[in-house]
């Protein structure tokens, strides 16, 4: 009964008409603990930010992100952390636009260009979304890009561009397997016609959710 379940659950992911479905998010909020004070520098609004954070109480952090962003311009690492906070939020615009900022600040952090990326994604803003993560690849040749792959296959996908979304998710898979990834490669071998590689994919897939399930019984 699991197998059929599982199986049901990845074909559905396969044929489905809606939108994308939202890969896992992969970007992890960093923290570290801090005291509040009266009259706040801006490394002490950053440093309650952070706390807050951790506190689970977020629309707090924002406005300590803000202030800390207000009193210091200048501060990527705010900006990042506020874009990393709407990106947990599931905030994607407002995610997307801090990023764009930190990005401005610093357009060497291939961290902040990827989660700028990654956020563009999550809203639908596809060729914005290639455009920014192939230069993330441009500037970072050699580095394990394994998530940024998975994320360029699925905005390739969303445009109809079916083959670079083929080329994304098998680099995507060189770099490590993932059911979404096989999933993803076999819908757009489906949209391709090759429905003999589609099924060979989605079998993986199948597969490999069903290992993840063994480990978690």
């Amino acid at each position: 009964m699991r197998h059929v379940l599982l199986s049901s659950l990845v074909i559905a992911t396969l044929l489905a008409i809606a939108p994308l479905a939202n890969a896992e998010e992969w970007i992890e909020l960093p923290g570290s603990g801090g005291a509040q004070s009266n009259t706040q520098s801006p490394s002490d609004a950053f440093h309650q930010a952070t706390q807050l954070v951790n506190q689970g109480q977020f629309e707090e952090a924002i406005r300590e992100f803000k202030t800390a962003i207000e009193s210091d311009p200048g501060n990527t690492e705010a900006y990042y952390r506020l874009a990393l906070l709407y990106q947990r939020m599931r905030r994607w615009g407002d995610a997307a636009t801090t990023a764009e900022k930190a990005f401005r600040l610093d357009g060497r952090n291939p961290e902040i260009q990827a989660l700028w990326g990654h956020a563009l994604l999550r809203e639908g803003r596809y060729p914005e979304t290639i455009w920014v993560l192939e230069g993330l690849l441009r500037l970072n040749s050699g580095a394990s890009m394994h998530e940024v792959y998975y994320d360029l296959a699925e905005a390739c996908y969303a445009m109809k561009w079916y083959q670079r979304s083929v080329d994304y998710a098998l680099r995507h898979l060189q770099e490590g397997e993932t059911p979404e990834g096989h999933a993803l490669l076999a819908r757009s071998y489906l949209a391709m016609g090759y429905k003999d590689k589609a099924m060979g994919e989605l079998q993986k897939a199948v597969s490999l959710y069903e290992s993840v399930d063994d480990q978690l019984r």
